[in-house]
């Protein structure tokens, strides 16, 4: 949740009249305030902010009732019955924690929007509450990003090295991940304060003088850390762990490709939008020149826009989790085993004969033994041979 960039409604207004056309001329922060209050209201756009708290509310709670509950099954699965994707599944557990953190930040930004941006929770707080967002959100991306190139290298690697100390590696990449994302939002975390006034308000605030550096700079960090950076790598490894599905011919190369696409557009929908916006509020008045009824609609859909991004919460566990067969099949053992019993032997029954459905139709087709031990993905073990054990769960 980065920290709205100030729009206009603020208790900090002030009667200092300030020239509508002269930033040279703002010497504080409450002339700077004034002339937004001033220049904006000259639009006459008529938004409903009421309607606006209503939709973010509800925006608020579904994701966060949704994402609560997918990444809190992602996690339990993962953690109790790892797959035989073995580490590369250290990712995706990562990134379900990563994503139940900022889950659980949404109660506040949730409150705070019913409250008309209104912070009751202290200073300590409200710095600590974007810090915990802020490396959460670095956090899920960077995991993305590993996981995407991780995929496409084991895929493709087959050297003793790799084989050797890919586990490590991928142990390594993730401390490394977690220590990186504590670290990049210390400088913007430094300058969130809380603003009394008539209502206390969580802002970043900067020192005046050097308040639009500091914005520039934070805004484009984040772009750059959170998009122009991961965004490539997501997106050519991607594409080239579907051209080499594609030219094996296989069955399922179309279902992978088709899932390649989903990881590719649902991480452009979600954060291309948010990124843009922030860069032209960052922009606007000292850099570029927005049209006055442009730049209300950014201020006013800013909040609504960084809500969307959050949406990534809810979309990664479905793309990385459910989509699996072997995931669902691992779901099922955890809630069978919390049945009481005699469903449990119900369950139990009915995933045996599953299990031995699919080891005739292996046997059947490739002429295995019959014993063959049930795998929890056999289709695809059967049509896609060539590929690393550790990647069976993770593509399909």
């Amino acid at each position: 949740m980065s920290v709205k960039p100030s729009s206009g409604s603020s208790p900090l207004e002030g009667p200092t009249a300030v020239p509508d056309d002269d930033f040279g001329e703002i010497h504080n922060w409450t002339e700077l305030l004034y002339f937004f209050n001033h220049t904006l209201s000259e639009c006459h756009v008529e938004l409903s902010e009421d309607t606006k708290r209503v939709v973010l509310f509800v925006l608020y709670l579904a994701i966060f009732v949704v994402g609560l509950v997918e990444n809190l099954l992602v996690i339990c699965v993962n953690w109790r019955h790892p797959s035989r994707a073995g580490l590369l599944n250290l990712y995706i557990l990562n990134m379900a924690i990563a994503d139940l953190g900022i889950v659980l930040s949404l109660p506040v930004w949730m409150l705070e929007v019913t409250l008309d941006y209104t912070w009751l929770w202290g200073s300590f707080f409200c710095r600590f509450t974007h810090y915990f967002y802020f490396a959460n959100m670095y956090s899920s991306i960077f995991f993305l990003t590993c996981l995407s190139v991780d995929r496409y290298v084991t895929f493709t690697n087959a050297s003793p090295f790799w084989q050797r100390h890919q586990h490590r590696v991928r142990r390594a990449m993730c401390a490394g991940v977690w220590l990186l994302s504590a670290i990049i939002p210390l400088p913007e975390v430094v300058h969130i304060q809380l603003v009394e006034g008539s209502e206390p308000m969580c802002l970043f605030m900067a020192p005046f003088e050097t308040y639009s550096t500091w914005s520039l700079v934070v805004a484009l960090s984040t772009t750059v850390l959170g998009f122009l950076l991961p965004f490539p790598l997501i997106a050519v490894f991607n594409v080239l762990m579907a051209c080499r599905l594609r030219r094996q011919g296989q069955p399922e190369g179309r279902r992978h490709c088709l899932l390649v696409c989903a990881y590719i557009a649902v991480f452009v929908i979600c954060w291309l939008p948010y990124h843009v916006t922030l860069l032209l509020l960052t922009l606007h008045g000292t850099h570029v020149s927005l049209h006055c009824y442009l730049a209300h609609l950014l201020y006013f859909f800013y909040d609504v826009i960084d809500c969307f991004s959050m949406l990534h919460c809810v979309a990664n566990p479905i793309l990385y989790n459910f989509l699996s067969s072997s995931f669902r099949g691992r779901l099922l053992s955890v809630v069978v085993r919390y049945l009481p019993k005699d469903q449990a032997r119900v369950g139990a029954r009915a995933s045996s004969s599953s299990f031995t459905q699919h080891s005739i139709i292996i046997t059947k087709e490739s002429n295995l033994p019959t014993a063959a031990e049930p795998h929890p993905h056999p289709i695809l073990n059967f049509q896609t041979p060539s590929l690393p054990p550790n990647l069976h769960s993770t593509i399909a």
